[in-house]
């Protein structure tokens, strides 16, 4: 393929912290890492359904044959990051007398445990205010010895340097960034993602193909954001069928938790757009999980953005396997739209907006088109996303 002219801001930066370790079976090490860190009386954060699945088992192993202490297991934390699970978790670390987090889970659980070493971190006794700054740069300081073991190969949570927390009350979800919120050492362990049931696998692996599609493609695109996002697709489209048909394939798992954390280094420095505005109003008013909303509504979005920067969508369509050499930009770019719903189609992910019953008519959408328009992500939308745009892609995706 003949490489496209791209243009990028004259000006960007570049933030990714954490130290990443990959091996299968890399918890073994967790001990000796977090000894260097100066950890020693750890607090493991993780959900029921890990405790249920002994996967939060096999690192709770892993700390017992080393020097660190396990002081308490902290496992109430459920879809999305909640204020009340985040204050009550840090009172669980204090009452512990921890010094030190290790994290188990998915996104929710790495944003939750992300919010809590804030508040241990700044003496904190309630996030809500935090929650209501957005960004926490200001005086920030590094947090307590923090690692964590991703068992989604979708957020890339584990890389990025913010947390998207819900607040029930006000029903809106908001990210909040902090220099030192992501975990010192990020592992990735793939033996830890084999259980993972196959509509997760999907939709968590959607997830990263949308922070890789949306990176590649926002107005604050940069080349370091692209040749993370594009070898993320590469990899995604490669491995997820494998690992859909042979769910204890541990080097398919493997490949899918690095496509992860390279789509979260690419996203949280280049940012998202109208899919992830979208999702975030899905989820906050309707429960959908952020990578079934996302999967959902990325078509649509990507369909919409297609004539601001056909280019970029060669690109995508290209590293999704499609021999654009002949094509016209266009139909290129049309080409990386039905890959993406190929894909969706063939590990199962067909369902639309009509299946969580969100409605169809202007009034009852309203509140959904509502958040969306006031979603941190949609300025760097490479098209403008007016609030008639926002509707009618809430139809088209039902």
């Amino acid at each position: 393929m003949k490489y496209p002219d791209l243009s990028f801001e004259p000006f960007f930066t570049w933030a990714n912290r954490p130290r990443i370790l990959y091996k299968a079976g890399v918890r073994e090490e967790l001990g000796f890492e977090m000894e260097k860190l100066g950890g020693t009386k750890a607090v493991l954060y993780t959900d029921k359904g890990l405790i249920q699945a002994g996967v939060a088992q096999m690192v709770i192993e892993a700390i017992n044959a080393s020097s660190l202490e396990l002081v308490g297991v902290y496992d109430k934390i459920v879809q999305d990051a909640r204020l009340e699970l985040i204050n009550e978790g840090a009172a669980f670390y204090r009452k512990c007398g921890a010094d030190c987090m290790v994290v188990v889970g998915g996104g929710s659980v790495m944003d939750t445990a992300k919010a809590i070493n804030i508040m241990i971190g700044g003496g904190h006794e309630d996030f809500s205010p935090l929650a209501e700054q957005v960004g926490l740069f200001d005086g920030a300081r590094p947090l307590p010895p923090h690692i964590a073991f991703p068992t989604t190969a979708g957020t890339g949570a584990e890389v990025t340097y913010a947390m998207v927390v819900l607040n029930d009350i006000a029903k809106a979800k908001v990210a909040v960034g902090h220099p030192f919120c992501t975990p010192d050492i990020a592992m990735l362990d793939p033996e830890l993602t084999v259980k993972l049931p196959p509509k997760i696998t999907a939709f968590t692996a959607m997830d990263a193909m949308t922070h890789s599609i949306e990176a590649i493609t926002t107005v604050s695109a940069n080349p370091i954001s692209d040749g993370l996002g594009l070898h993320a697709i590469r990899i995604i489209t490669n491995y997820l069928p494998k690992a859909m048909k042979n769910p204890g394939d541990v080097e398919a798992r493997g490949y899918l938790l690095i496509a992860s954390t390279m789509a979260g280094m690419s996203f949280i420095n280049a940012f998202t757009g109208g899919v992830h505005a979208t999702a975030h109003a899905l989820g906050a008013l309707y429960g959908i999980p952020h990578g079934l909303a996302n999967s959902i509504m990325l078509p649509h979005v990507m369909s919409f953005n297609l004539e601001e920067k056909p280019e970029r969508f060669v690109l995508i369509a290209d590293a999704m396997g499609v021999r654009v050499d002949g094509m016209t930009p266009d139909r290129a770019a049309r080409a990386a739209v039905q890959s993406v719903k190929d894909m969706q189609k063939s590990v199962g992910l067909t369902q639309t907006l009509k299946d969580f019953d969100v409605p169809g008519n202007r009034e009852a959408l309203q509140p959904l088109i509502d958040l969306a328009m006031g979603d941190s992500q949609l300025p760097y939308n490479p098209r403008d996303l007016e609030e008639d745009d926002v509707y009618n892609l809430y139809l088209k995706a039902r």
